[in-house]
């Protein structure tokens, strides 16, 4: 008695392949069984050592691959065919598990608009005149735009890293001091995800005085 399988070779992709064809996942199996009363065999998957395979094959010889996960590329599958007549009769087939798996996920991402943004003081020292300025020039609304969170996900707002409060709403209104700070021309907006603060983004106020006319003269030497 002889058992013959074919294909005696075959190569498939992880069954979660990104860019395969699903049948190009699957790869059928036949055997032969000569000099047996039946052709009946039963069929198998064993890693090279000879401990259970990485995929897996129904009753028919339809060989199916497994999800990538950890496998390496390349990983061989040992596909057995055994007689039932005769279970000490069997051959078998190699199978080569190739791909890299599936699109990695992408990445949470989140951004803060406008980039950069001038306000005006609510008022100024003298001689300037923050008062003829008005006031939709002294508030800037930002907004966090999320790539890849969760909608319900809570986004912390910090003014120069100081938190100054935390919404799922992804507005935050910014209110130019009252006065002049030498200390304080320019201030970090910052958004990030209260649960994950690792994910965030910054934006900048750079704040500035009015001084009528609004023109600097030209001083000739």
């Amino acid at each position: 008695m002889e058992v013959e399988v074919w294909p005696a070779d075959a190569e498939v992709y992880f069954s979660d392949e990104r860019y395969a064809d699903p049948v190009n996942t699957q790869v059928r199996f036949d055997a032969v069984v000569y000099n047996a009363p039946t052709d009946r065999v039963t069929w198998e998957v064993r890693d090279l050592a000879g401990g259970p395979g990485a995929g897996h094959i129904d009753p028919s010889g339809l060989y199916t691959a497994p999800p990538k996960g950890t496998l390496p590329h390349g990983l061989t599958d040992v596909v057995i065919a055994t007689s039932v007549d005769d279970p000490l009769r069997s051959a078998r087939a190699h199978v080569s598990l190739i791909g890299r798996g599936p699109e990695p996920a992408p990445e949470p991402l989140i951004e803060v608009f406008p980039r950069q943004t001038y306000l005006y003081y609510q008022a100024g020292n003298a001689p300037d005149h923050n008062e003829f300025i008005d006031k939709s020039n002294k508030v800037q609304l930002f907004r966090a735009v999320l790539h890849n969170v969760g909608s319900a996900e809570e986004i912390e707002w910090l003014e120069n890293g100081i938190p100054v409060w935390s919404s799922t709403v992804p507005w935050h209104l910014y209110t130019a001091p009252i006065m002049p700070d030498a200390s304080l021309r320019v201030v970090t907006i910052t958004a990030r995800l209260k649960a994950r603060p690792q994910i965030r983004d910054d934006a900048k106020v750079k704040l500035i005085n009015y001084r009528w006319p609004g023109i600097v003269p030209i001083v000739y030497l």
